[in-house]
């Protein structure tokens, strides 16, 4: 009860607001039945992306220290940043077990000024539509390269191709000369050179394009807990060949002295390349809605993580120990066009893209239409042209040219660090701040968050949040903790608290820092390496 003696709204109906049970499914949203290892394998999913071929060159560009340590730092941080979030999203009201629907956009539209909230939604739409329309760009290019590989052949219809009316002038003659095909189907039997499309500089809609669509846009209109086969066989897929690489890496032969401590030269976008492929922050709350009961939250987050890391680690030291440094630019392409590999390491060129790729289209495409419907944006319908249909119209714009490589840099360096550094991080100052905590952890009266959360129903469909009240009451040097007010209010003195309650181990927690001062610390911090990654990006332009 807020001041006012009325109900607070929840954001969205639970199993003790009178709504479906904990396993059943809203309409449009997935039930709480992820176990833990579907759960690590979707995390960890969100982290290893197409970049991973391109970690063995800055190894071999900047040596093994520099690049090792960014990965761990990476790895500590977006962790904590993820243990931050939940931890502000058990603190919404009678969430504590994570029985409501909140979404990142709902929780946005709960704790931010309007301003920022709609700020926050549209920098999450864009990039994820981003991540995916660049997932479907690759994919579908890969495709049509395993069709040639096989068949010898693949089809595309031209939409239009640059190259087909491409004029110059002919000092000779006085004569403007037009070059090209008007072919409006066009077949070919090899992938060009040195070209991302097979098809060259053409927007087309490919053979591959199609069966990339066929096979990935139903799971779209499943839910989260619908996909989660997908995820542990992309997974499966993604180790193994990571797996057969490096056995034949070491078959080939490791030389220590390609990558050593310290490189000269070689550093540009070293800290780019390895920070955007943690980009998996923002997708937690979708994840924390449909999560088992069961399934621990530090656990899930901690071995996603340690996983996507040592996968990248050990592809990027034994694959640039392995190959010549003029080759290690692409691992696949390397692999691909030296005969010394084995078969099964080539056909992995082909499997890694998908599994890696496709793995991560539908996840988007749902994680889209949830956070448009949990903030009352648009209907389901409309949720699902933009969040399913959209990004396939937009990748046929990208499919050919440079346009592919220059959304991937624009949208990471302006973005990527914000949605999953820097904005989770403020989630949690924020809640901290409208709860009423001392720095030290003890509860205030928490009468003024409560009454924001009453005058700010998520569940509205009819209207946007009103910007909360940030006013904090203070209760005196003797409120309870919050462990002890936990457990006061359950009515249990030995209730084991969630996993959730304390992002920092014990250790730490009681004699190093507390959360709240380095929620502060790593929050300034992101907000560093958020300005040096855009500067990175605006100096390789320049």
């Amino acid at each position: 009860m807020g001041d006012s003696g009325e109900e607070e709204a929840p954001l969205l109906p639970g199993p003790k607001d009178g709504g479906p049970a904990a396993s059943e499914a809203l309409d449009g949203f997935g039930g709480k039945s992820i176990g833990f290892l579907a759960s690590m394998c979707l995390l960890c999913n969100n982290m290893c992306s197409s970049g991973m071929v391109q970690i063995p060159a800055t190894f071999q560009g900047a040596g093994w220290l520099f690049p090792t340590t960014i990965f761990l730092v990476m790895t500590a941080l977006s962790c904590l940043a993820a243990l931050y979030l939940c931890k502000a999203v058990s603190w919404v009201q009678g969430n504590r077990e994570f029985t409501k629907r909140v979404e990142f956009s709902g929780f946005a539209r709960a704790v931010f000024p309007r301003w920022l909230y709609l700020l926050t939604v549209a920098v999450l739409i864009f990039s994820f539509t981003a991540n995916n329309i660049s997932a479907i760009v690759v994919s579908a290019q890969v495709m049509d390269s395993t069709i040639v590989a096989v068949t010898r052949h693949t089809c595309a219809l031209v939409i239009y191709d640059r190259d087909s009316h491409t004029s110059h002038y002919n000092n000779a003659t006085n004569t403007t000369i037009t070059t090209g095909s008007d072919a409006v189907f066009r077949c070919i039997d090899n992938v060009p050179p040195g070209s991302d499309s097979p098809f060259g500089r053409a927007y087309v809609i490919s053979i591959g394009f199609l069966v990339v669509m066929a096979a990935v846009v139903p799971l779209g209109y499943l839910n989260l807990d619908d996909n989660m086969w997908v995820q542990v066989g992309g997974i499966f897929l993604l180790v193994s060949c990571v797996m057969v690489w490096s056995a034949q890496f070491i078959d080939l032969g490791l030389h220590a002295s390609r990558i050593p401590a310290v490189a000269t030269g070689g550093y540009d976008g070293v800290i780019s390349n390895i920070v955007f492929n943690y980009g998996y922050v923002a997708t937690v709350p979708s994840w924390l809605n449909e999560k088992g009961p069961g399934v621990s939250i530090v656990t899930a987050n901690l071995t996603a993580v340690v996983l996507a890391t040592t996968l990248y680690l050990v592809l990027g030291v034994f694959g640039a120990m392995a190959l010549d440094g003029s080759s290690v630019q692409d691992v696949l392409s390397a692999i691909d066009s030296d005969s010394r590999f084995w078969t099964v390491s080539q056909v992995g060129t082909y499997v890694f893209p998908i599994a890696s790729l496709l793995s991560s289209i539908p996840v988007f495409a749902i994680l889209i239409r949830y956070n448009l419907l949990n903030t009352g944006i648009c209907s389901k319908r409309t949720a699902n042209i933009v969040a399913v249909l959209l990004p396939w119209l937009l990748a046929l714009f990208f499919y050919t040219g440079n346009q592919l490589n220059m959304l991937i840099d624009w949208s990471s360096a302006a973005f990527f660090v914000f949605l999953n550094l820097t904005i989770p991080l403020y989630m949690y100052i924020r809640q901290y701040m409208l709860k009423g905590f001392h720095h030290d952890g003890s509860a205030w009266d928490d009468s003024a968050y409560r009454h924001s959360q009453s005058l700010s129903p998520i569940a509205s469909t009819s209207s946007l949040l009103q910007p909360v009240n940030d006013d904090i009451i203070d209760a005196g040097d003797h409120a309870p903790s919050l462990e002890a007010a936990y457990r006061v209010a359950h009515d249990h003195d030995d209730l084991p608290l969630p996993d959730a309650l304390y992002v920092l181990p014990r250790w730490m927690r009681m004699r190093v820092v507390s959360e709240i001062t380095l929620a502060y610390f790593l929050f300034i911090f992101t907000i560093l390496l958020a300005f040096a990654s855009m500067a990175e990006q605006i100096q390789t332009v320049w």
